[in-house]
């Protein structure tokens, strides 16, 4: 870490700290109206896409994004993207425009006030310590892609502490893209890490600027079975990582 940095990496952390809290402060009387039926959960979309948005400008980061048109224009798919910032989130948020679905680490019930995003149903919170709660998981995933409904699923499960070097991508994308025959849409985040990378207040690196984004054309999974799991899983964590290694030199 370049020392001489460090003092205006922690001042922009501390800002868009602020600027996220603040936000969401506001923010959250509108949310928990629209959170509080289902049948308005796409309004909360809507105003969801607003406030990331809002944070990107605040935070004066800069989305480029190569391969806009290989996202669908309708039906269910499963977008697959790796995790390397917390600014992931608000750029997805920032990309699509079809409501879609994610799904998320239980540790998200004890975050203030963001919990609401999960804990109020519109998207799905998942338990991987426990199994029994596999089925519940499954079957309301079933229903969003029955729904015609994306879904975004990080196949690393949680944020790299290597990023941009990919962590182990966990199988259960991949089993429910067989299942349900639907297509996986691979994104790869490139400089997010840069942006906003993960660790405590004096701890890895933060600055406004450019987060480049590439979306990748959909991986067809029609006429696959649940023995080519690895193969997809593999082909698709390949994909993922070509700009990475393109831009910082990293293998798989």
């Amino acid at each position: 870490m370049n020392y001489l940095l460090l003092p205006i990496r922690v001042v922009y952390k501390l800002y868009y700290l602020l600027c996220f809290a603040l936000s969401l402060t506001l923010l959250y009387p509108v949310f928990r109206y629209f959170l509080a039926n289902p049948s308005r959960y796409p309004k909360a979309f809507v105003v969801m896409r607003f406030w990331a948005k809002l944070l990107n400008t605040l935070g004066m980061q800069r989305i480029k994004v190569e391969g806009i048109d290989n996202i669908p224009e309708s039906g269910s798919y499963i977008i697959c993207p790796n995790h390397s910032s917390f600014l992931d989130i608000t750029c997805l948020y920032s990309i699509f425009k079809n409501y879609f679905v994610f799904t998320g680490k239980k540790e998200i019930e004890k975050w203030p006030l963001f919990h609401i995003f999960y804990t109020s149903g519109m998207n799905i919170l998942v338990d991987r310590d426990n199994k029994s709660d596999a089925i519940r998981v499954v079957k309301r995933i079933s229903e969003e892609i029955n729904r015609g409904r994306p879904l975004i699923m990080f196949p690393e499960g949680t944020i790299s502490k290597q990023a941009p070097k990919l962590t182990s991508f966990k199988p259960g994308v991949f089993v429910m893209a067989i299942q349900k025959q639907i297509p996986i849409l691979p994104v790869t985040f490139i400089t997010n890490w840069e942006r906003l990378q993960r660790g405590g207040l004096f701890a890895g690196k933060a600055s406004p600027g450019l987060a480049e984004v590439v979306i990748h054309k959909p991986i067809l999974t029609t006429g696959l079975t649940k023995n080519e799991v690895v193969l997809l899983q593999n082909q698709v964590r390949e994909i993922i990582n070509m700009p990475l290694k393109k831009r910082y030199g990293l293998s798989l």
